[in-house]
């Protein structure tokens, strides 16, 4: 009845065990209630912090809230200036960082890419060590194993003042992701275990293929997906209850012609919006997916691909919405593809704030001394609201011809570039203290030195 899920960490599955598990090598079956106590010891909500301390870029994890974000593992890169798609560098980080931290619907920071002109195991660690001090929004870390873990968080730790510091404001998560079909390998366990330890925010999300490495149907992704989180977070909470933690993941289908995972398929959107309900109804947050694209280039494809799920995200209220930039079916990180769907998401999010219905927005006086055949530029009520109650594009056109046509004829592919690139020549972000980037050189260089062993 219970198939269990094959944990490749001996020192976890003990901890498992004498906490009430059933273990047999290493097959790990959770019994019920230590799956429930630990969704009792999660939290549903926290904050996740600025670093610089500026309340517009803390994150409020709780019901009814959708942030978005970048993501981290693509391997190639649009060169924003050639536009060419080529290998993604450690130059490009700080790039991304600018930019998300500039983008005012862009609320958490990845690298989107994997960074592979240093040395493989240090990857990771260079991302982070360039994000850093590029944006003040709160990032979401990743790592290849628990010695560039506690590189990453001597970086955050020393910004935030300490341990004690970081604890009450932590400024980053840290994200393990288990293999599927139900394998919580030895480098995701050892990871979360670091993040427990430290208490650090926590991610643990699988990215199961329907069809492939998972069940092909909706239902039975979502069911395998849920308990591969789930494991994680009985873990994490046995080591560190009270842990904010986040289940989810990159659900989708498997494209029986091509064989690759889409990225930009209708089931990505609505397999998450499954997934959001259970963890929702259990009372977790959720690591969500949206904003990325299986088209090759910046075009109409990757348009609506990316703004539909978005809207999906913001609809569902997926907790931290990931992978906003992704092209090629996560393969390449675009800067334009994120500076477009930072126009998607707010537009999303006017939708989604809804109306508001009170005395003084039903406007029954107004119209009443409007009257017929009247108009109401002229009225207090309407200078009062026009500037909140309407949202205003940056990207989007709505000029006449005549204006549009004096103005260029610009398409919206333009405007894109044309704010992303000025964004990274002129956006300055938020100061590290002096002693972080003494930290954050001693940190890289003892890695280097590490990987020469």
């Amino acid at each position: 009845q219970y198939t269990g899920l094959d944990v490749k960490h001996e020192e976890a599955r003990e901890i498992l065990k004498k906490a009430g598990a059933w273990v047999d090598g290493e097959r790990v079956r959770l019994p019920s209630y230590m799956v429930k106590d630990a969704l009792r010891k999660a939290p549903r909500s926290f904050t996740l912090w600025a670093r610089d301390g500026n309340p517009k870029h803390n994150i409020n994890i709780g019901p009814g809230r959708a942030h978005f974000g970048p993501g981290p593992t693509c391997t190639h890169f649009v060169d924003p200036e050639t536009m060419e798609r080529r290998p993604y560098t450690k130059a490009d980080v700080p790039l991304v960082a600018r930019l998300v931290d500039a983008l005012p619907n862009i609320d958490f920071c990845e690298s989107l890419g994997t960074v592979g002109d240093v040395h493989f195991d240090l990857g990771a660690l260079y991302e982070f060590a360039g994000m850093f001090p590029n944006t003040s929004k709160p990032i979401v870390a990743w790592s290849y194993d628990k010695f560039d873990s506690a590189g990453i968080h001597a970086i955050a730790v020393a910004e935030a003042g300490g341990q004690a510091a970081f604890e009450q404001r932590p400024t980053y998560v840290h994200y393990c992701e288990p293999l599927s079909p139900l394998v919580s390998t030895f480098e995701a366990i050892d990871k979360l275990i670091f993040a427990a330890t430290h208490r650090v925010p926590l991610v643990f999300t699988p990215c199961p293929i329907a069809g492939g490495t998972a069940p092909i149907t909706g239902a039975g992704i979502i069911t395998m997906g849920a308990a591969e989180s789930w494991m994680g977070l009985t873990l994490a909470q046995t080591l560190q209850p009270g842990l904010p933690f986040f289940m989810g993941g990159v659900f989708s289908a498997m494209d029986m012609n091509t064989m690759i995972l889409a990225y930009g398929a209708p089931e990505l959107p609505l397999y998450m919006a499954g997934l959001t309900e259970l963890a929702h109804y259990a009372g977790l947050p959720l690591w969500q997916t949206g904003g990325c694209t299986d088209s090759k280039c910046f075009d109409g494809q990757a348009v609506i691909e990316g703004s539909i799920s978005v809207f999906m995200s913001a609809l569902t209220s997926g907790d931290l919405c990931h992978d906003v930039g992704y092209t090629e079916s996560a393969m390449t990180g675009s800067l334009f593809q994120l500076c477009a769907m930072d126009e998607a998401i707010g537009y999303s999010r006017r939708i989604t704030r809804g109306i508001e219905v009170n005395p003084e927005t039903l406007a029954v006086d107004v119209i009443k001394a409007v009257g017929p055949n009247g108009h109401y530029l002229r009225q207090q009520h309407t200078r009062k609201f026009y500037k909140t109650e309407f949202w205003y594009p940056n990207l989007c056109d709505r000029r006449n011809y005549e204006e549009w046509e004096m103005m260029g004829k610009t398409t919206f592919k333009g405007r894109t570039v044309a704010r992303a690139h000025d964004i990274m020549a002129t956006h300055r972000p938020s100061p590290l203290k002096p002693e972080t980037q003494a930290v954050i050189e001693k940190v890289l260089a003892e890695a280097e030195e590490r990987v020469k062993k």
